[in-house]
């Protein structure tokens, strides 16, 4: 399996009411045809559930590939914020904060998957509570697609 594609969970016994692929990376929702416009709103939901996703993964003690986990420019975010579109956006303060929370946030996501994919659930647990860098990162993401979702809003009255 390539990078890029779904995440899956090795241990295949894994119950299949659980999310068993990390959510919104194998399909651009949420771009507009002319790509002017992505529903930030529910990138932000999508970004979300990877959270809850790595939480199954880890109170389920399900090991999880980190190699699968798409990097900042494979999941639809970061297809639209490095293709022809969002260049139109180009030194806009809300595109460079989404840009640089958005690489973060997937680095962070790295990481809890390491933790999880080495059988280290208590360190897993960790990097998911409140106030770890991972937590900061998501909530930095939901933030800056937040003034994003404003800028666009802004610009399209």
């Amino acid at each position: 399996m390539a990078i890029g594609q779904p995440l899956e969970t090795v241990d295949n016994r894994a119950s299949k009411n659980r999310l068993e692929t990390m959510p919104g990376h194998n399909r651009a929702r949420g771009i507009e045809p002319r790509g002017l416009v992505m529903d930030f709103q529910e990138q932000a939901q999508q970004h979300s559930q990877i959270r809850e996703a790595l939480l199954a993964a880890v109170t389920e003690r399900r090991a999880l590939d980190p190699a699968l986990l798409p990097t900042d420019r494979l999941c639809p975010t970061g297809c639209w914020l490095q293709g022809e579109d969002a260049r139109r956006w180009a030194g806009h303060h809300a595109l460079l904060g989404l840009v640089e929370t958005h690489r973060a946030f997937h680095q962070e996501a790295a990481v809890v998957a390491g933790h999880i994919q080495r059988g280290q659930w208590t360190q897993g647990q960790r990097a998911l509570r409140n106030g770890s860098p991972f937590a900061l990162a998501l909530t930095d993401l939901l933030a800056a697609l937040r003034r994003m979702r404003a800028a666009a809003s802004s610009l399209a009255a």
